[in-house]
């Protein structure tokens, strides 16, 4: 992507698609983010294979990566675990991908054990709930390495591996229950585990205006802290989430978490679909004309310094036939925005109203998002707006940008919701 006096001028690169060519163009795998399984049958995919290599170059020892629902986060983490878990040693699902032309990743290629945690869904409305909807996820992931329970040779520890997987744990084993599975695993492997955790912010974005905010917030910073912080069983850890949660953070304290965001440049073209993947998709399928029409739907986010396209509401529109329309508006239901809207004054009406027929809004925009004030602030609407993908931040100067709704899709999203 090259700017020349404004004018921005797209080259279409080859992008890889994975698995063995067929005749015609490949199966368009809308709503599956299982990397193992578009591989393994042939989808379409766009390599972001990249994001391993540059995980190991960079060598942090944890990751918070945020981007908006269905911009390949879940994806992301799926492909890591392909690459790096154990359990999936000598497949070729990365043999044709861009990370094979990193071959100094190839001996950390399937040699470690993966702590892979899930956050999205579990239930809010009740403190209880979900606590112990997280020891049911516990209790899976247990149990998922309940091979371990045949070499553990103190009783103490086989006895509280047992109740972790009977969903027997105390609050205080709960919280460190990832750790202590980190250490299991290192004994037994040889080498420390890698954890990734998806969706880390759900459950807090969700009990944001209920009576459960604060357990979900206290107990979630526990359980984060305990393993991401000091864990010296941990080879390195990868979450992902929607927002930068501030003040009373879930992740406050962990001075070792690196920060990703949609403002970053070193990570920008690793999550959605740049201009150039989506033109080589439109080539793939034979309607290379139909590449500014998906621009004007589904394009025009900004992620640090790459256009970004929204990759689920791009893959539906080409499995259903290259017909634009909205894909995005059922999956994305959100209690905080659904909150901060019901709430807003006139003023930030009068801005949403703004934005909905064409005009942009200049505002400050704190990149970490803090729910606890939330309605006292009015403007708190705007970086949640933008973290949440209803709205495109572009920098205009320090610590203030020009909000603007990104595409048509989101057009339609965004005055939907006014009403």
């Amino acid at each position: 992507m090259i700017y020349t006096c404004g004018i921005m001028v797209v080259i279409f690169p080859q992008v890889y698609h994975g698995g063995m060519q067929e005749n015609g163009p490949k199966a368009v795998p809308a709503g599956i983010a299982d990397f193992k399984e578009i591989r393994k049958s042939g989808y379409y995919f766009v390599d972001k294979s990249e994001i391993i290599s540059d995980i190991l170059k960079d060598r942090a020892k944890a990751y918070l990566f945020t981007r908006p629902r269905r911009f390949g986060k879940s994806m992301n983490l799926s492909m890591l675990d392909a690459f790096f878990n154990v359990k999936y040693a000598g497949n070729g699902w990365f043999d044709d991908l861009k990370v094979s032309g990193h071959p100094e990743v190839e001996k950390h290629k399937n040699v470690y054990p993966v702590v892979n945690l899930d956050m999205k869904d579990l239930p809010t409305d009740d403190y209880g709930e979900f606590v112990s909807g997280v020891g049911l996820l516990v209790s899976n992931l247990y149990n998922d390495h309940g091979y371990l329970e045949d070499f553990l040779d103190d009783p103490v520890d086989s006895d509280r591996f047992e109740r972790a997987r009977r969903q027997r744990l105390t609050k205080g084993e709960l919280r460190e229950s990832l750790r202590f599975l980190c250490k299991l695993l290192k004994s037994h492997h040889g080498v420390s585990p890698i954890v990734l955790i998806d969706e880390y912010d759900d459950a807090v974005n969700n009990s944001s205006d209920k009576d459960s905010y604060e357990g979900i917030l206290g107990f979630l910073s526990g359980l984060y802290s305990s393993t991401l912080k000091g864990n010296d069983c941990l080879k390195f850890a990868v979450v992902t989430g929607v927002m930068q949660i501030g003040k009373g953070s879930i992740c406050t304290g962990i001075n070792n978490l690196k920060i990703d965001n949609m403002f970053t440049e070193q990570f920008d073209e690793r999550f959605g679909f740049t201009a150039s993947e989506v033109g080589s998709l439109c080539e793939h399928y034979g309607h290379g004309e139909k590449f500014d029409e998906m621009r004007r739907w589904y394009g025009g986010y900004r992620f640090g310094n790459a256009e970004i396209f929204n990759p689920r509401s791009v893959l539906n529109y080409v499995g259903a036939g290259f017909k634009p329309g909205v894909y995005r508006a059922d999956t994305d239901g959100n209690d905080v925005l659904d909150h901060l809207i019901g709430c807003s004054n006139l003023d930030t009406y009068r801005e949403l109203q703004s934005l909905t027929e064409g005009r942009p809004v200049k505002k400050s925009l704190s990149q970490v998002i803090t729910l606890h004030d939330m309605d006292t602030n009015h403007d708190a609407i705007f970086p949640i707006m933008v973290a949440t993908g209803h709205l495109n931040a572009i920098p205009v100067e320090d610590d203030c940008y020009e909000l603007s709704i990104p595409n048509m899709e989101m057009r339609e999203v965004f005055s939907s919701i006014l009403r």
